[in-house]
């Protein structure tokens, strides 16, 4: 603690309370021999000269001049030995108060009756008199030597050099009094000898004391008002209120970034057909107000639910249709000098459907022109699953946790929910890719043309050749190996509700069956198994006429373009022909199509491509194993078939090891600037480093966040416009980045393992993430940002994998309840409960590990977001066992109450 005193060779300080600058008395100064002008120094201005000084540094004195000192047990005013009033002024020697053949039984010598004699210090100032007279309210009849202005005017006494004690403390000179008599307020302390170190406020009286202790507190912390006579629960729940502030309704934006939202008119589902989306859903114009006035509205509307939602949202909440640059139709400024850009009129904008890149035709084949592989041809491009007994199968036990069956999985096979666990809470499918699936996208298809083909929506799949194959990083494989996409096809059954939707058998327009899942397509091409697949966003799909269905010489329409990374270290681009109007109706097995060149393959000479994502319908950024990160604009390539000069608009460096994950924060510059490309890029490195960049100036990126392994996922939600990353502790966080409380991490929800893969939607918050643990876990964004203090994270898991090891056989888990988690638990290695435990470990679900088999993990998972707002309840997983997952999740309301409209 710093003394109450202070040396004169030292600045004043300026943030000491009047009365409190100077504590010395006119009597100590008097007594060390200060200036009777009472100017003062940081050495004596008495007849001691630099020898003096020289003498204490032979005799190991420290001096410090320039510091403030601090009290300690050694200094005078913890002794009885302060110079007498009227005698030995200035530099004589000390004499004691008291009698120095007193006992120490009286408090006033040491054990051999002797008086140690302390040095007057001559660097004290006055005590102000009216704290003097303060600290002396408990003495009844002391009479205090206060100087005033006559003493001020005596001359300066001298006097001989008095003796030094050999001390490494610094001296301090002791109150005294006219009647040599020690105040009861300050004997018992002068007299107590306490410990070395001991502060000197206990010279003063506990009543003055108490006013600065009471002071302090009235200058460091402002009491709420009306707080007398709360009780602690109404101060703890005003406690909590006031975090809620912080964290809840200004917190955060709610909902998308453009003036304008879609909401559905009806209960979507996957029973539901699928009609031109203009019938099915409402535009609402949120333009009108002002911008500010549509930003409170959302706030005011996210801080009302989110008390009301459980993990997942209702479709009553859903809204679209996201936010891409290409979607507005640019009509420069209005005649008033408004931008236009701000408006919400249907006019204004285009549906993401609808948006088209004039791509069309580009990469078309006719069917005969087509190489089309047999079964046996394809061997060498599909995944081998083959088990420890060799069988090309494998063996996974489904069902309720405690009736599970064996089910053998086939290479392109799937079996509905409802056929394995009747109790199963969600429609969905199971299906077997064959090898360890490592990348997975639903296709963009408008809903208008998928309802000419049973409403099918496409899933792309890619997989490693087998659980064994273990690429290493850095490695290109060479351009000759050989990989493949599976294109699935999920086509729900019209007119059927309920658990039954999903296994009805009925014609659709094509003919197909319209209920089921199946592998359409597998694309045979080339450069090495592909890791991360991303269809185009936008606009790549062409215009087809059903009367030419099947017809020789006509060109068979795309379905979309998929951007593929692959372990040769490119980057590649390949056409998708619509499986429809290729293979045949009455076929079982998928066809092969092989594709030996992209229409369009990126590659850096000295580093391999790792992950990516879209920046527009035409713009990608990527992320590279040397740290960089580079974007492309390829849609003049994509039209030429010419990448050979192509080189990519910006290449700057972000990490000191590779790029091992990606996301654009699609999120207009401002709200003036709808018609502009996003400036955000989320990657996280293998380092433990996750940054943010902005376009703008892209020297210069950010670091969010840094944990002790490396990044393996990162994410971006448009809704909270935050993005998302994963600590050294498993949990998955949304980092603030705009407005006050930047850097600030929000946990959402948390992993027993490291986190694969995050995935968000487009039209709602809900956040899925998937994990070394083998769960994929659901939770929602509402609920994490506006969590309030001390509430629990409520999350869960829609699966787990398990795997046995001796047997070789996974078990796959689904009927789960939901979860919270105590922030402190979800935060730590080790729960502290386990500390009570009888045999000190946790509870299996809780510990945390990295010690997770290999054959157990989610690597990717994605929610439905090319389909429109009517679809995008329908999510997809897969991990290391090859084995996927298809399931429509929806939302409830706490309690079934729905949303008040």
């Amino acid at each position: 603690m710093v003394s109450l005193r202070e040396r004169k060779s030292r600045a004043s300080y300026t943030n000491v309370a009047e009365g409190l600058e100077d504590l010395s008395s006119g009597d100590e100064r008097r007594a060390s021999g200060a200036h009777p002008s009472g100017s003062g120094s940081g050495r004596a201005s008495g007849s001691e000269s630099d020898n003096d000084m020289k003498d204490d540094e032979g005799d190991d004195a420290e001096v410090d001049d320039g510091d403030t000192s601090l009290s300690s047990g050694g200094s005078s005013e913890f002794r009885p030995d302060s110079v007498s009033p009227g005698k030995g002024k200035g530099k004589g020697k000390t004499q004691p108060l008291f009698d120095p053949d007193s006992s120490s039984e009286d408090g006033n010598g040491d054990e051999d009756g002797d008086v140690d004699m302390e040095e007057v210090d001559d660097d004290e100032d006055d005590i102000d008199p009216v704290l003097r007279s303060i600290s002396m309210t408990t003495t009844p009849a002391p009479e205090l030597n206060i100087a005033g202005p006559s003493s001020r005017n005596q001359p300066h006494p001298s006097g001989q050099a008095t003796d030094r004690r050999k001390e490494r403390k610094p001296h301090l000179a002791t109150l005294t009094s006219t009647s040599q008599s020690t105040p009861v307020g300050l004997v018992s302390a002068a007299t107590t000898h306490p410990a070395n170190g001991q502060s000197e406020i206990y010279l003063l009286d506990l009543a003055y004391r108490e006013a600065i202790r009471q002071s302090t507190i009235s200058m460091t912390y402002q009491p709420p008002a009306n707080a007398g006579g709360k009780t602690d629960k109404e101060r703890h729940n005003e406690r909590g209120k006031d975090q809620t502030k912080v964290h809840g309704i200004e917190s955060f934006p709610a909902g998308h970034p453009v003036p304008f939202s879609t909401r559905l008119l009806r209960t979507p589902g996957p029973s539901q057909s699928g009609t031109s989306s203009l019938t099915e859903i409402e535009w609402i114009d949120e333009s009108r107000g002002g911008v500010t006035a549509k930003k409170d509205r959302r706030k005011k509307e996210g801080w009302a639910t989110h008390l009301a939602l459980t993990t997942g949202e209702p479709w009553e909440f859903w809204r679209g249709e996201g936010w891409w640059p290409e979607m507005y139709l640019g009509m420069g400024e209005g005649g008033d000098g408004n931008n236009v850009s701000i408006s919400g009129k249907r006019e204004d904008w285009l549906m993401k459907e609808d948006v088209r890149l004039g791509l069309g035709n580009v990469g078309s084949y006719k069917v005969e022109d087509m190489v089309l592989l047999t079964e046996e041809e394809a061997e060498l491009y599909l995944p081998t699953p083959i088990n420890q007994n060799g069988d090309p199968w494998t063996t996974c036990y489904l069902g309720p946790h405690d009736q599970q069956v064996a089910s053998n999985f086939e290479m392109f096979t799937s079996k509905a929910l409802a056929e394995t666990n009747p109790n199963a809470p969600r429609v969905g499918y199971t299906f077997f890719a064959g090898g360890p699936i490592w990348g997975l996208d639903w296709c963009p298809y408008p809903t208008a043309k998928s309802a000419d083909f049973g409403n099918a929506q496409y899933l792309a799949v890619s997989t490693l050749p087998h659980i064994e194959t273990r690429p290493a990083m850095y490695e290109k494989w060479p351009r000759s190996s050989h990989g493949s996409i599976q294109i699935w096809s999920l086509t729900p059954s019209e007119n059927v509700q309920g658990d039954d939707a999903m296994n009805a058998s009925e014609s659709g327009p094509t003919g197909a069956s319209a209920g089921g899942m199946r592998c359409e397509m597998v694309l045979c091409v080339q450069g090495g198994p592909v890791m991360e697949i991303k269809w185009m966003p936008l606009g790549a799909w062409d215009d087809y006429d059903l009367s030419t269905l099947g017809q020789q010489g006509t060109p068979v329409p795309k379905l979309g373009i998929i951007a593929a990374v692959q372990l040769d270290g490119s980057m590649s681009f390949y056409p998708v022909p619509h499986p429809r109007f290729v293979r045949p109706e009455a076929q079982d097995t998928p066809i092969y199509l092989r594709l030996d060149e992209p229409l369009l393959r990126l590659e850096v000479p000295d580093a391999s491509c790792m992950c990516f994502d879209w920046l527009t319908g035409t713009r990608i950024a990527v992320g590279l194993s040397n740290g960089h990160l580079a974007v492309w604009d390829i849609l003049d390539a994509l039209e030429s078939g010419n990448s050979d000069d192509l080189l990519p608009s910006v290449y700057t460096t972000i990490a000191v090891s590779a790029i091992r994950s990606l996301a654009v924060g699609r999120t207009p510059p401002s709200d003036s600037q709808l018609d502009s490309d996003p400036i955000y890029v989320v990657m996280g490195s293998y380092d433990g480093s996750t940054y943010i960049l902005d376009l703008r100036d892209p020297l210069y990126p950010v670091k969010l966040n840094h944990s002790r392994v490396p990044c393996l996922t990162v994410g971006w939600s448009q809704q909270m416009a935050s993005p998302l990353t994963v600590d050294s502790d498993f949990v998955v966080l949304a980092i603030k980045i705009r407005k006050s409380g930047q850097g600030r991490g929000h946990p959402l929800l948390s992993h027993r393992g490291q986190a694969w893969d995050l995935a968000t939607s487009d039209y709602h918050t809900m956040l899925l993430s998937g994990g070394a643990d083998g769960a994929v876990i659901l939770t929602n964004l509402h609920t994490g940002f506006y969590r309030r203090r001390k509430a629990p994270l409520v999350q869960e898991r829609l699966y787990e994998v398990d795997y046995n090891a001796t047997t070789g056989e996974f078990r796959i888990i689904d009927d789960i309840l939901p979860e919270a988690i105590s922030l402190e638990v979800a935060t730590s290695r080790r729960p502290a409960s386990s500390a009570r435990r009888g045999d000190n470990e946790p509870p299996s679900h809780l510990l945390k590990t990295a010690a997770w088999s290999p054959n157990v993990g989610i690597h990717k998972v994605a929610w439905n977001n090319g389909g429109g707002l009517g679809q995008a309840g329908w999510v997809v997983s897969g991990g290391a066992s090859g084995l996927g997952r298809v399931e429509w999740v929806e939302g409830r309301w706490k309690g079934g109450r729905p949303e008040d409209d």
